[in-house]
């Protein structure tokens, strides 16, 4: 994008007003350039902001030197990529409160296709710190990218495993990207932006306030196909990240632990309510990756009028998609009794329409 109309994007991602504001003005109108160049009757003419809003974007414009907020952006060796942009994540379009724009360092990757987020405990056991470490490992071996907060324990630990490996890692921050918090991890803070970006919604220089934290972390496990939980208290950051990825619709693992360790309560409670039971390394790969071979040999939805399918098999059937589903799941969106499910997908798996991937747990590969 070139730097007259970038400089209108930073802008309006500086703008205080609420993302959804700013995303439904930048769907109605565009671009930012579009806004600033809009007086206050056509603005209200959208019918998407109230006058209280609309006053508050004219009187920001008139007030703000917008070519010296620009130059002085520059200077900070940041780039900035928003919601119009081609290469924005569609992953962060569509969740809730979706960020308008993101500030990084590095290099920012083109596709978030093949993605985990891991998260856990800042005081963590040395079991968790290698568990991090050989799963993200593994996954970056695997060309996964790793997305994490780069807080001290697990989420650090993840990054180092990616990195160890030469693989892509992604740090989400609670605070601007010119600012390595924690400051021990320095050394992690330069290593990623070599291979990788350190990213944030938060203006440049915004500190790392407490409260920015949970907003920092539905970005995370928005970026990803599924979130890793490694040791958690049963109150804990990782758990607000599971349950943003909950809402999401993200697939959910936890890695077990001992019900004497209070690390270990939020993973096992997970476990408890479904989340997927990380018991082997390798067996978690190999599992993530018949799902990523699934959703890129299909690429397209299966036109299901090519097959012959009863009514109850093609209710199911329309259920489930390439991220694994459980039987209960789909017992509650089909409306139809266990066994009718347990039949009808018996038949679909004959069909070879759907696949086993965990226990009781299916997806599509047709």
């Amino acid at each position: 994008m070139e730097s007259d109309l970038l400089k209108y994007e930073l802008w309006f991602t500086k703008l205080d007003i609420s993302n959804t504001s700013k995303n439904r003005l930048s769907d109605c109108l565009y671009n930012a350039k579009n806004i600033y160049n809009s007086n206050k009757t056509q603005l209200l003419s959208t019918n998407i902001i109230n006058e209280k809003v609309a006053d508050k974007i004219i009187d920001n414009k008139d007030n703000l030197d917008i070519d010296k907020l620009y130059e002085k952006f520059q200077s900070y060796n940041q780039k900035l990529v928003t919601r119009p942009m081609a290469h924005f994540p569609e992953k962060l379009k569509v969740i809730s409160n979706a960020p308008y724009g993101i500030f990084y360092i590095g290099t920012f990757p083109e596709k978030f296709d093949k993605c985990v987020s891991i998260v856990g405990a800042r005081r963590c056991s040395e079991y968790g710190r290698w568990a991090a470490k050989e799963i993200a490992g593994a996954l970056a071996r695997r060309g996964y990218i790793i997305v994490s907060g780069m807080a001290l324990g697990i989420d650090n630990e993840s990054h180092i495993g990616a990195l160890n490996e030469d693989g892509i890692t992604v740090a989400v921050l609670g605070c601007g990207v010119d600012i390595c918090y924690p400051r021990n991890n320095i050394n992690t803070y330069v290593q990623i932006q070599k291979k990788g970006a350190i990213i944030s919604e938060f203006y440049p220089g915004t500190k790392p306030l407490n409260y920015n934290f949970p907003s920092r972390n539905r970005i995370i496990s928005a970026l990803s196909n599924q979130v890793v939980v490694i040791e958690a208290k049963e109150k804990s950051g990782s758990l607000i990240t599971a349950d943003y990825a909950l809402e999401q619709g993200k697939d959910i693992y936890a890695l077990p632990g001992r019900i004497s360790d209070l690390l270990s309560h939020g993973c096992n409670r997970l476990i408890e309510q479904g989340a997927g039971i990380i018991t082997s390394v390798s067996d978690f790969v190999n599992a993530l990756d018949d799902v990523q071979i699934n959703t890129l040999y299909t690429g397209a939805l299966m036109n299901c009028q090519n097959f012959l399918l009863e009514k109850e098999d093609l209710l199911v059937y329309s259920c489930l998609d390439f991220y694994p589903k459980d039987i209960e799941r789909i017992i509650a969106e089909s409306n139809l009794e266990m066994m009718q499910v347990l039949n009808s997908i018996m038949n679909l798996c004959d069909k070879k329409l759907i696949k086993e991937v965990f226990v009781n747990q299916y997806v599509r590969i047709k």
